[in-house]
């Protein structure tokens, strides 16, 4: 969603563990939920506010396993 020079991003992160991370394996599929909020001045990103929801670890289904 875009008005004027502020962009709002809703984002779907997805990682892949490529060595084992404490109890996860590799190849375990990390999830994040993103927000993101741009600024523009001049074609340039002026500033930038992020807010991160990651999804349990452990095969959980959704943020915060509903």
């Amino acid at each position: 969603m875009a008005v004027g020079d502020q962009v709002a991003l809703e984002v779907t992160w997805t990682g892949t563990l490529a060595v084992p991370l404490g109890d996860l394996p590799a190849g375990h599929v990390l999830r994040a939920h993103i927000a993101v909020f741009l600024e523009f001045r001049e074609g340039k990103i002026r500033a930038q506010r992020n807010y991160d929801c990651y999804e349990r670890l452990g095969g959980a289904e959704g943020p915060l396993s509903r």
